[in-house]
């Protein structure tokens, strides 16, 4: 479901990322290394959010390169840091995601939108939010779609013990249909979910699964 190869990425004169790549099918894996390392803009690759200097990535059997539409509609993704516009509300940001992806807005998403206790925060400005539960609305956006992957940057991070508990339940759930790749320092977090650690080292070699 999700492969890529050879990606690089440099800052300037510091290359985070080397001839990366991986295969993996159904599951959830987390990334596991020092901050710095390259976790982050590894997933921001693989989203499409960040442009790698060189490599290739496929979601499925799409493309990001040569159809990042189709490819972008299978996907999901939730940085650590929220980009959301605090201008939007929260409903008009779940509606931005599932016009993005070209698909509605799923009964399954708003279910996880009360689960999540966002009900009452649905029609607040996103910029008015508390981080916690900006974080919790871009959780609950991930499920806008039909993503065959999941990627998670640091997911718990900001979450209440009750939310925690929340995600871990359906990440657990999507976990033998969909790829979730997860970076988090998190290790009660990954243990819960039966992840399985890749140890990430972007600058001597590839990751692998």
């Amino acid at each position: 479901m999700l492969r890529f190869e050879q990606l690089c990425k440099s800052y300037g004169a510091k290359r985070v990322l080397r001839n990366v790549g991986g295969h993996y099918a159904r599951g959830v894996f987390a990334l596991r290394g020092p901050n710095g390392i390259g976790k982050s803009t590894l997933l921001g690759v693989l989203a499409g959010a960040v442009e790698a200097d060189s490599g290739t990535v496929w979601i499925g059997e799409q493309s990001l390169h040569h159809a990042p539409v189709a490819a972008k509609a299978r996907l999901a993704y939730a940085p650590d840091e929220c980009p959301v516009y605090p201008f939007m509300s929260g409903r008009e940001m779940l509606a931005f995601v599932a016009f993005a992806k070209r698909c509605a807005l799923a009964p399954e998403v708003m279910e996880i939108v009360s689960r999540f206790g966002l009900d009452s925060h649905l029609d607040t400005r996103c910029g008015a939010m508390s981080l916690g539960t900006q974080k919790k609305l871009m959780l609950a956006a991930a499920w806008i779609g039909e993503p065959c992957v999941m990627l998670f940057d640091e997911p718990s991070n900001g979450l209440d013990a009750a939310a925690r508990l929340i995600l871990i339940d359906l990440l657990r759930a999507r976990s033998t249909d969909n790829v979730i790749l997860v970076s988090t320092h998190d290790h009660e977090f990954a243990q819960a979910l039966g992840a399985i650690t890749i140890e990430f080292e972007s600058l001597n070699g590839s990751t692998s699964g």
